[in-house]
């Protein structure tokens, strides 16, 4: 099995994933909340690009809620933004979100020729270790990033993954999955003030959600793994 780490959606733009099981992260916060709505009962979430697309679809669609930001901003008009706090069980269980964000579903759906796709966060991390491992093909993480820049938590949370990953079974290490499986493994004692030091954990802090950056950066706290398949996301 081999192992690589995409650090942004645009680096797996020629790569062919017909045969490649991927994992994506946006540790803060989309796939973080995906995760988290997921596991208080949420039936389905459909990731859109854009705002109008997402308005559009939940009017056609009725019963379906809207979650959404730009820049960690809750969109007007939008049931919810983009913090796990929000996808609490009486509001998701049974419900389909429609649901676009800054970076996340560009990513997501950047991963649509994927054998599969899974939703990966730290909350989940052994749990989509384990998914990807049955489906014995070679697995690509895709960082979001933000604004198309490198962003560390994800990156760490990609360390995180592959060392969960080739503690099993002997795997194949690409030079990117080396250095994400390196970076994590020095950050680990101090996770949080690492990952909180980042320029999307500063910008949580300064809008006073510093309760979301210490929730993103729990590991293995949920036993749920949302896949993405045919624009759709569900429980495997």
């Amino acid at each position: 099995m081999r192992i690589d780490v995409a650090f942004l959606p645009a680096d797996i733009k020629e790569t062919d994933l017909s045969d490649t099981t991927c994992i994506v992260l946006d540790i803060f916060r989309a796939t973080t909340s995906i995760v988290t709505a997921m596991a208080h009962g949420c039936k389905t979430i459909v990731p859109v690009l854009d705002i109008n697309a997402a308005q559009s679809m939940a009017d056609q669609m009725k019963s379906a809620l809207l979650a959404g930001e730009r820049q960690s901003i809750k969109i007007e008009g939008f049931d919810f933004g983009n913090s796990p706090f929000e996808f609490a069980t009486d509001k998701v269980n049974d419900r389909t979100i429609i649901m676009t964000t800054t970076n996340g579903t560009i990513a997501i759906k950047a991963t649509e020729q994927s054998d599969h796709t899974l939703l990966g966060a730290f909350i989940n991390a052994g749990a989509v270790c384990r998914q990807a491992r049955k489906y014995g093909k070679d697995i690509m993480i895709v960082c979001a990033g933000t604004d198309r820049l490198f962003s560390l938590e994800d990156a760490l949370c990609a360390g995180l993954l592959v060392s969960s990953l080739q503690a099993e079974e002997k795997v194949i290490l690409t030079d990117s999955a080396q250095g994400v499986w390196t970076m994590y493994n020095g950050a680990k004692p101090s996770i949080l003030e690492i990952a909180g030091s980042s320029r999307n954990g500063k910008r949580l802090y300064d809008m006073g959600n510093r309760s979301d950056v210490e929730y993103c950066l729990q590991s293995n706290v949920l036993d749920v793994v949302p896949q993405y398949k045919e624009g759709r996301i569900t429980l495997v």
